[in-house]
């Protein structure tokens, strides 16, 4: 829906507009009014106008003067210049400043109406053939970082790199690696036991330890870095291709070589980060060379060893995975390699949740629950860290008052009983949001509706409706028709035929004074206004009140 502001110093020229392009029925305009350019330029300031129809010729500031103010803040709207002269200089000065259109008014409205049809054809053209590449190309590199985030984010949680390598979204993503070789990936983990910190102090600890590794790790080698769960670094390193310093006898690559090059540096990584930077640091390497797609399932192994060896104590740890005779076994986690269906699951049921879909949250439970029992079988450590984030997506939707029935934060004994509680669990918090949504939902209406009969006689175009409520402009009718079945404007109407009935029937108010309380600055819009929906004039239907209070 585009916006359309209609400035004209005449009140009935301008109402008389107003009505027009209010009803007519090809095209869907949110109408605003001006009966200044001052008034007009008041406007522009706080709400996006996408086409104005402006009289050439008015007291303080010229129509061709506001068009300058117009396209200083809205630089794609389109401008319809409305004159009763048929001069040269404007026409040549409306030209310069690429107004769209000069029209007599003694063309009539056919040609204003198709003046705006024409410049509307040139808003869509103009949005569908927007050159978005360029724009994007100016972007990516702000936008470089958290792209990169983004995207090894999604790969430790199990997404494969041929799925979202080539995605339009990732699509020109630098990143200075490979992912057609393998790479090997290290995870550390800072002790911060003894440290008060903020976000902010956390974050920059994170910078330095992978500024330390960055400053250690041979230029033979690319690195991609980041940070998951808010607590754990990670680590990408690849082996220059044209390199033969770690080539193995058959031609290959050496990547247990890479390893143990990779242990000996991480000794003064470590170092460093504790005499410098006062914290110890734990490092867990990959079991050998990862195809981007497992990146996901070596991670889960790699978090898993660190958090058992946290168990432990033991700081400043190096884990080796592909040792065979190491105290980690990573056969035992072997459940982890299906986390990013995990995760995707648990995502599913927070949306459920948050939607009120009852059916498909308790499926999505009972299907949890009874992974998480398996987990607990062969990993007790990963078992119990998903049932605590299965939990927390509960809690996560319950409002200020816990319903009755919240399991106990301990693990399950009776995995009957605990299914039966998040099963009704699931009841009481999409029950509750059902019961929000349709709260909220009434409460929008309401809102609405107050705000228009409390302003009848005031600005009662869709933004600044919007402005009062909290919403969007564009999307406020749509979603007010989806509510109540009906248009705004038609309730807008209504609200004002009623209104004026009331004031006719009841007080002794003139009609052009009935008129000026409802906002209609010409009698004689108001009177066309009033037969449209009554039938009758404000006149006659006064006289015909009146008749019927005599008989009584």
């Amino acid at each position: 829906m585009y916006r359309l502001l209609i400035v004209d110093d005449e009140p009935a020229i301008v109402d008389g507009l107003v009505q027009h392009f209010q009803e007519l029925e090809d095209i869907e305009l949110d109408v605003c009014k001006a009966y200044s350019a001052i008034e007009a330029l008041a406007i522009v300031k706080k709400t996006k106008i996408d086409l104005v129809i402006s009289d050439i010729r008015m007291p303080g500031k010229s129509g061709l003067q506001l068009a300058d103010d117009v396209l200083y803040y809205w630089p794609a709207c389109r401008i319809i210049l409305l004159t009763g002269y048929s001069e040269f200089d404007y026409v040549y000065s409306a030209i310069q400043k690429n107004v769209d259109n000069y029209i007599l008014k003694t063309e009539g409205m056919e040609a204003i109406v198709g003046a705006i049809k024409a410049a509307v054809s040139k808003l869509d053209e103009e949005t569908r053939n927007k050159d978005m590449l360029e724009l994007a190309k100016r972007q990516m590199a702000a936008a470089e970082p958290l792209l990169k985030k983004q995207y090894f984010e999604a790969l430790l949680l199990g997404e494969k790199a041929s799925d979202i390598r080539h995605s339009a979204y990732f699509a020109d993503l630098a990143i200075d690696m490979d992912d057609e070789r393998p790479l090997l990936i290290v995870v550390g983990k800072a002790d911060r036991s003894a440290r008060d910190e903020t976000y902010t102090e956390k974050l920059d600890l994170y910078d330095s330890i992978q500024d330390v590794f960055a400053r250690q790790l041979h230029s033979l080698f690319a690195v991609e870095q980041a940070v998951h769960d808010h607590s754990l670094l990670v680590w990408f390193v690849q082996p220059a291709a044209d390199t033969d310093k770690f080539a193995s006898t058959d031609g290959g690559t050496d990547w247990r070589g890479i390893t143990t090059y990779l242990k000996g540096m991480l000794e003064p990584v470590q170092n460093i980060c504790r005499s410098v930077l006062g914290v110890e640091v734990s490092f867990a390497l990959c079991r050998s060379e990862v195809e981007w797609d497992g990146i996901g399932k070596e991670y889960e192994l790699l978090k898993s060893a660190l958090k058992q060896h946290a168990v432990f104590g033991q700081p400043m740890a190096v884990i080796d995975l592909g040792l065979p005779d190491g105290l980690f076994k990573p056969e035992a986690a072997k459940p982890a390699a299906d986390a990013s269906q995990f995760n995707k699951k648990l995502g599913e049921l927070t949306r459920s949740l948050e939607k009120g879909d009852e059916a498909n949250a308790d499926q999505l439970a009972k299907v949890l629950l009874s992974e998480i029992k398996n987990d607990l079988a062969a990993n007790y450590l990963l078992g119990m860290e998903r049932y605590y984030h299965f939990l927390l997506a509960f809690i996560g939707q319950m409002n200020d008052v816990l319903p009755a029935g919240l399991p106990v934060m301990d693990l399950p004994i009776q995995w009957g009983a605990a299914e039966s509680q998040f099963a009704g669990l699931v009841q009481t918090i999409c029950n509750q949001q059902k019961a929000q949504v349709e709260k909220g939902e009434n409460m929008l209406v309401e809102r609405i509706h107050q705000f228009i009969e409390h302003n009848m006689g005031g600005d009662l175009s869709l933004a600044r409706i919007a402005e009062a409520v909290y919403f969007n402009p564009s999307y406020l009718s749509r979603f007010y028709k989806q509510l109540t079945g009906r248009n705004l404007s038609d309730y807008m109407n209504t609200a004002k035929s009623e209104a004026a009935q009331s004031m006719l029937a009841e007080t002794q108010l003139k009609v052009n004074e009935v008129a000026l309380r409802l906002g209609f600055e010409s009698p004689s819009y108001f009177t066309a206004f009033f037969r449209k929906m009554t039938g009758s004039t404000p006149q006659e239907y006064r006289d015909r009140r009146s008749k019927q209070n005599r008989s009584m």
